[in-house]
Parts: structure tokens; C-alpha cells; sequence
């Protein structure tokens, strides 16, 4: 089983109430099954509903980093994921 460290930043850090978690997730598990994860565990489904549009994809301004590399650039939604991987949450960031 993997274990995986995800970080989450601002909005998502309050959705699941931390700012890290280590989670063991099956051999072959994917960004999609670790979302679906820490919905279920941390935040009564309202993460999934934040991260993915209703076509199960990431939505266009949620980056989601692996080993430092954009999930858009990887496989997106079925990026695999691996022993030892960190993975990063950045919900959108408004400003002006």
C-alpha cells in the first residue's frame, strides 16, 4: 500500500480541517481515488464537489501538484500515485 503525503493550502486546508496527511491507498490508486478518499474521511464530500466539475475533471483553476509537477501536465484526473509522492492542493486564489 502507498503512502502518500498530501498538503492542502487555504480554502481546502479549512474544507478538510489540516494542512497535512499522510494516507496508505491502494496499489493502484490515482489522484481521482485520493480525492474521493479525503472527501469521505475529512470533509463529508464537500472536497470532491470543490476539486472536480461535473465532468470529473479538475477544475480549471484547483492546481494539484505531485512531486512538484501539475497534474495537467501529467495525466490529470488518473495521475497515478506512487510510494513516498506529496501531492499539493491549491484551491483558486482570488485577488485584485
Amino acid at each position: 500500500m502507498p503512502k502518500v503525503t498530501v498538503r492542502v493550502f487555504a480554502t481546502f486546508r479549512e474544507i478538510i480541517g489540516l494542512k497535512e496527511v499522510e494516507v496508505h491507498l491502494p496499489t493502484d490508486a490515482t489522484l481521482i481515488s485520493l480525492i474521493d478518499f479525503l472527501s469521505k474521511n475529512y470533509s463529508h464530500g464537500k472536497l470532491k464537489k470543490e476539486v472536480f466539475d461535473r465532468d470529473g475533471n479538475i477544475r480549471k483553476f484547483v492546481k494539484i501538484l505531485v512531486n512538484g509537477r501539475d497534474t495537467f501536465f501529467l495525466n490529470g484526473p488518473l495521475t497515478q500515485l506512487h510510494d513516498g509522492d506529496i501531492v499539493a492542493m491549491f484551491p483558486p486564489v482570488g485577488g485584485g
